[in-house]
């Protein structure tokens, strides 16, 4: 089991987000500027340690590691603590709560899958908009389609 922060609570949750760009907007990017991208963003937004996410997964299912398992993220307000921030970067602008299928690939949702798989003690997978009035991250997520 993952032990989070200085008070190493116990992992238990991973969060999945997506990035509210439009279409096209990282279609010519890799994994890198994406995430030099993203961190900027959550730099000028005034995030201690930038980038406020675990990870990401590329459209073509690749990952590429963010804050460490151990570190709290900054990924959904009130609910940091214990969970891990996954984001996913969507093919298609996010513009109504869908299916996971409207804006991510197939390839993606094997490599979250493999990712959980990798991590001991994850008891439940959510969305932002779980904890949040937000259309993040474009579907309702239920943990038992992940775990």
């Amino acid at each position: 089991m993952i032990l989070q922060g200085k008070a190493r609570a116990p992992v238990r949750e991973v969060v999945l987000h997506c990035a509210a760009i439009r279409t096209g907007q990282f279609a010519h990017m890799g994994p890198f500027q994406v995430f030099a991208t993203v961190n900027r963003w959550h730099t000028e937004r005034g995030f201690k340690h930038g980038f406020g996410y675990h990870g990401l997964f590329m459209p073509d299912g690749t990952w590429y590691s963010g804050r460490p398992f151990t570190m709290t993220g900054a990924h959904v307000l009130g609910h940091n603590t214990g969970t891990l921030g996954f984001l996913l970067i969507e093919s298609q602008q996010v513009t109504h709560i869908g299916r996971f299928d409207d804006w991510f690939t197939a390839a993606q949702a094997q490599a979250v899958k493999a990712k959980l798989r990798e991590i001991d003690g994850i008891k439940q997978v959510s969305g932002h908009n779980d904890y949040a009035p937000k259309l993040c991250p474009g579907f309702h997520v239920e943990s038992g389609d992940w775990l």
